[in-house]
């Protein structure tokens, strides 16, 4: 069986699996810290921890949709992420303790698919039945007789037809109680049956699962971490707007593959021409030739001028097969040591490309 790497999110997932063997300890540990790396270098995740750092999400909180399932739309917006990627991204952040969470709200999930969308009906604890009667109840406390207020007229006890009359001496009020219309029973509390919407399962509600849903906040204690990590492009923005270009930071952009990228940074002139992609890859050390995926995924989408960024630079090795790279004439390979410097070096490499181009200042 050939050898393949799968990456997953969580840290409960974050290995790198070999099919066909098994990893050493030093291998997973290793994985674990690249997998983590991977996630700290996503576009879109480092949107939403400047969102976070500058004060725009003080607490991100779930929101029911429609369809029952609690989402989180505002880190959705801004990562531009399906529902079920941004909860990954989020407990895997929280994992590392990048944010911190604490409980937003428990929702009862179906113990068979886990759905959270239910029918519940009431029925009788003693005979299972659903037809239920609820109303304020009144207790003969001489003949033990209980029924619903309206069965009392006059204050007159249905079964041994006295009058009664002083409160707490000839009867009392137990509140409100439910009969059972088919055993004749009164329950105070009625057994909670549900029937879940997605495959029609039914339990009842000592058989169901309880689900904890989360709210985030940024753990203040890894700001100066988080600072090493995160780039400010706004000022690259704002000057490829200045010359009339559109840009946008995170962009989602589909290749020629079929496949769909994400990249640091995506700018155009009008009609989408003179196209701009800029990536931006961050790590605790040199960059091994493994970076070499984001010049693959460059080229997958046509553009006037491709910048790949690499912090704080590349290795030896990675050098020797960039350099390949490095003569296409619409591909601008940097190597920058400092994360606070890339904007300046960005504009340095595009200003000459702009200003060649006086249709689209």
């Amino acid at each position: 069986m050939p050898f393949t790497d799968k990456l997953l999110f969580s840290k409960k997932n974050i290995y790198t699996t070999r099919e066909g063997g098994e990893l050493s300890n030093t291998e997973v540990l290793e994985s674990e810290k690249t997998s983590f790396i991977n996630i700290l270098n996503r576009s879109d995740v480092q949107a939403l921890l400047k969102a976070f750092m500058n004060g725009s999400i003080s607490v991100l909180k779930p929101v029911m949709g429609q369809n029952g399932d609690f989402t989180y739309p505002e880190a959705e917006k801004i990562m531009g992420t399906s529902t079920r990627m941004t909860r990954e991204i989020l407990e895997a952040l929280s994992e590392e303790e990048i944010l911190t969470y604490e409980v937003f709200t428990v929702s009862i999930i179906c113990p068979y698919c886990s759905d959270n969308r239910f029918v519940v009906e009431l029925v009788c604890p003693h005979c299972d039945s659903t037809r239920l009667k609820i109303g304020i109840t009144i207790e003969h406390l001489e003949c033990g007789y209980i029924g619903f207020e309206e069965d009392f007229r006059e204050m007159i006890c249905p079964k041994c037809r006295k009058r009664m009359r002083a409160l707490g001496i000839d009867y009392r009020k137990p509140g409100v109680m439910y009969k059972c219309i088919s055993c004749k029973e009164f329950v105070g509390e009625p057994r909670k049956k549900y029937a879940c919407l997605k495959e029609k399962h039914v339990f009842y509600e000592n058989d169901s699962v309880s689900k904890e849903v989360y709210s985030y906040t940024l753990n203040p204690k890894k700001k100066d971490f988080i600072g090493k990590w995160i780039m400010d492009l706004n000022p690259v923005v704002e000057a490829l707007k200045a010359r009339g270009l559109s840009a946008r930071t995170p962009a989602k952009i589909r290749g020629k593959s079929g496949v769909e990228h994400t990249f640091t940074l995506f700018a155009s002139g009008d009609n989408g021409s003179d196209i701009i992609l800029i990536d931006v890859l961050v790590n605790d050390r040199p960059i091994d030739d493994s970076a070499l995926s984001l010049i693959f995924k460059a080229l997958d989408v046509d553009a006037s001028k491709r910048v790949m960024v690499f912090i704080p630079g590349l290795t030896e090795k990675a050098r020797t097969l960039f350099d390949y790279y490095r003569v296409l004439p619409n591909m601008r390979i940097i190597e920058c040591k400092n994360i606070n410097d890339v904007s300046n070096m960005i504009l340095n490499v595009l200003n000459p490309f702009v200003e060649a181009h006086p249709r689209i200042k």
